[in-house]
C-alpha cells in the first residue's frame, strides 16, 4: 500500500470524509466566517480559487502517498467545524502525522478530541498504519489534552521546534501505536 485507502468515517456527531468539487458552498461559508483554521493548510483565502482547490489541490497529498485531508463536518448541522489531515506517511515504517484545527466559534465543544480519535483509529486500522503522531505547541493546553484525552501518549519536548507569529515555540510529541486501540 503506498496511499491511504478512501474513507468517510463516521463519529459520533461528526462526518469525517475528504472535500470535493460539491463542497464548495459549505467551504465558502467558511472563508466567509473568516474561519480559515477550520480547513486544511494551503486552502485559498480566495472564493475564485475554490474549485480549482477541491477539484486537485487539496487531494495532492492522497495523490503523492503522503497524506489525506479530512472535513469535520456537524452532521445535524450540515457544517464544516473544523479540518483534521494525515501527514508524512511513511509506507515503510507505517507512521503519520496528525494535524488537526477546528474553528474558533466551534472551540471547546469535543470535536477535535471526537475527529482524532476516529481518525486514528480508522488509520492504525484500515489506513494501514502501525504508529499515528502529532505536536502540540507546549503552550497551546486546549491541543495538549486533546491528545491526551484520545488516548495518545506523551513521547517528549522538541525544543524550539515550531515557528509562530510571536517567535520559537516548543512542541510536545504524542504518538498511538496500533497495539494500542
Amino acid at each position: 500500500m503506498n496511499s491511504f485507502p478512501q474513507a468517510a468515517i463516521m463519529a459520533d456527531r461528526l462526518d469525517l470524509r475528504e472535500f470535493a468539487l460539491s463542497d464548495i458552498g459549505l467551504v465558502r461559508e467558511v472563508l466567509s466566517a473568516r474561519a480559515p483554521e477550520a480547513l486544511p493548510p494551503g486552502a485559498p483565502s480566495q472564493e475564485d480559487e475554490l474549485a480549482e482547490w477541491l477539484s486537485e489541490g487539496v487531494h495532492v497529498l492522497r495523490r503523492d502517498g503522503f497524506g489525506v485531508h479530512f472535513m469535520l463536518l456537524d452532521r445535524a448541522r450540515a457544517k464544516i467545524v473544523g479540518a483534521i489531515g494525515l501527514f508524512h506517511a511513511d509506507w515503510e515504517v507505517r507512521s503519520t502525522e496528525i494535524g488537526y484545527g477546528v474553528r474558533g466559534d466551534e472551540r471547546g465543544r469535543g470535536y477535535a478530541t471526537e475527529a482524532l480519535v476516529a481518525v486514528s483509529r480508522w488509520a492504525l486500522s484500515a489506513g494501514g498504519m502501525q504508529r499515528a503522531w502529532l505536536t502540540a505547541n507546549t503552550d497551546n493546553i486546549a491541543s495538549v489534552r486533546v491528545a491526551q484525552k484520545a488516548g495518545f501518549r506523551y513521547e517528549g519536548t522538541l525544543r524550539r521546534a515550531a515557528m509562530e507569529e510571536d517567535g520559537l515555540h516548543d512542541q510536545d510529541v504524542y504518538s498511538l501505536l496500533d497495539v494500542e486501540i
